[in-house]
């Protein structure tokens, strides 16, 4: 592959890394506050609603997760001109772009007189949006592998797109949201506000920019054509699981990451808290939607970087440092701000970091499985990450409301309300038991992860040697 080829495709996979990202959060976060501030509000039966659709989601999250294999096992089965990825990706995202622009406008507000018949509306439009989105990320994420079999490409490629989430995905949103509704909804109605009309105009906006990215990159990247890639395997309920259980090195870095992955997901709500409760300055709480983007920013490229000069077994442990101190910079924070804004952007700051060596690890575990076991299903190892994060979502919502109920902040209106034992209490539980979790990630991470970068070249050359030996003639690895 040319030097030229090999900017293109990460150029372009990045940009549509950004729509990407952007539309998974107008599905997710932003879609419940709209619904919550905008679509329910004034509806006299507003918390029953709002109870009723957060309580589905939930579950269509958690259900999800036992058909996200079985999806990706359908991806990987998938054979066009145009490779496995790209129509599944590209035609996914055509899709989710039109639900997106159905769901931002409140139905159009045909329903906004018959309250159980708009929310069974937006449930089970939720639930197809939902299943559309699995589809097209597991497609999308599944093409890293597809798009070179070289570790240290695919760890620049990955890095890249790390890139694109953070400067143009949904990370950014939160600078220009409530400017961006209550301009349109005050250009509607005249009246200063976050109305529907100005929440449908960012959904379309961005429902649009997401269909735009996603067709940019399809047109620039492309599947490598390799004998190592060809999978003679039909597709079965029994072999998608079964790959996935037998890959020994995919279930200890999966663990790996769950385990971080909680206490992670556990830690960042409790961040609006300590600025909320703790230390009374709310209006401070811009600093984590600008450590998240630009830490993202700054620490992604040094990736390859640190990959080169100290593998990245010793980018994890560093990380996982920072995370510490970042925890434990919180627990003696008190009321202090700078502690606090300390805390926050050492918090941010290595989180690309893990995630791009769990998932490298897990990426290059398809050719550990193909040499070990015979079999190659890379959008069912991609999708594994995907699941790990909506697992540890779900869990971390019921212990965020434990510590939240401990601390006293259950009742609690203003930061006048919390005695000095809530805030010790809530400072303990919400920073040392993500700490402990993180530590035992660590700890199963150097015990049993041995898929270094070495070892995965090695795996390469050994699988294309066995490859060439059956053709009987020299087999391109297509770097």
């Amino acid at each position: 592959m040319s030097t030229y080829t090999k900017y293109k495709q990460r150029v372009c996979y990045t940009i549509g890394e950004a729509g990407h990202d952007m539309a998974y959060n107008l599905m997710t976060n932003y879609f419940v506050i709209f619904a919550t501030t905008a679509l329910f509000a004034g509806l006299k039966n507003a918390n029953q609603l709002i109870a009723l659709l957060t309580g589905s989601i939930v579950v269509i999250r958690l259900l999800e997760i036992f058909f996200d294999p079985i999806i990706a096992g359908f991806i990987d089965s998938t054979s066009t001109r145009f490779g496995k990825f790209k129509p599944w990706a590209w035609g996914g995202t055509m899709i989710h772009a039109l639900f997106l622009i159905v769901l931002y406008s409140g139905f159009f507000r045909f329903f906004e007189n018959n309250y159980l018949l708009l929310a069974i509306s937006v449930i089970v439009s939720y639930a197809l949006i939902d299943l559309v989105y699995t589809f097209k990320d597991t497609s999308f994420a599944g093409m890293i592998p597809a798009l070179s079999v070289n570790s240290q490409e695919r760890g620049i490629l990955n890095s890249w797109a790390r890139i694109g989430a953070a400067a143009g995905g949904g990370d950014i949103v939160p600078l220009f949201m409530v400017p961006v509704v209550t301009f349109f909804t005050f250009l509607m109605t005249g009246r200063h506000e976050q109305g529907v009309q100005g929440w449908f105009w960012l959904g379309l906006i961005l429902a649009i920019y997401s269909a735009l990215t996603m067709t940019i990159s399809m047109t620039g990247v492309k599947e490598v054509d390799s004998a190592i890639r060809v999978n003679h395997q039909k597709f079965s309920f029994k072999s998608v699981f079964q790959s996935i259980f037998q890959n020994d090195q995919l279930m200890w870095i999966s663990l790996t990451y769950l385990v971080f992955a909680i206490g992670n997901v556990t830690t960042k709500p409790s961040i609006f808290y300590v600025y909320n409760y703790v230390l009374d300055k709310p209006a401070w709480y811009w600093v984590v939607g600008a450590a998240s983007t630009f830490c993202g920013i700054f620490s992604v490229p040094l990736y390859p970087i640190l990959c080169k000069w100290i593998t990245r077994k010793y980018v994890y442990v560093i990380a996982m440092v920072a995370m510490l101190l970042a925890q434990l910079t919180f627990v003696f924070s008190g009321r202090s701000l700078f502690l606090a804004v300390t805390a926050t952007i050492l918090f941010f700051l290595p989180q690309q970091l893990i995630a791009l060596v769990t998932m490298m690890v897990a990426i290059d575990s398809i050719e550990y499985e193909q040499l070990k076991h015979g079999i190659r299903n890379e959008a069912v190892t991609v999708s594994i990450h995907g699941s790990l994060d909506k697992i540890a979502g779900a869990l971390s919502s019921g212990i965020v409301g434990f510590i939240v109920i401990i601390s006293g902040m259950g009742g609690a209106t203003k930061a006048a309300d919390l005695t000095a034992q809530n805030i010790q209490t809530f400072h303990l539980s919400a920073f040392i038991l993500p700490s402990v979790l993180m530590l035992v990630s660590l700890a199963i991470f150097l015990w049993k992860v041995t898929l270094s970068e070495e070892k995965h070249a090695k795996i390469v050359e050994t699988l294309m040697q066995k490859l060439s030996d059956t053709a009987g003639s020299p087999v391109s690895a297509g770097k």
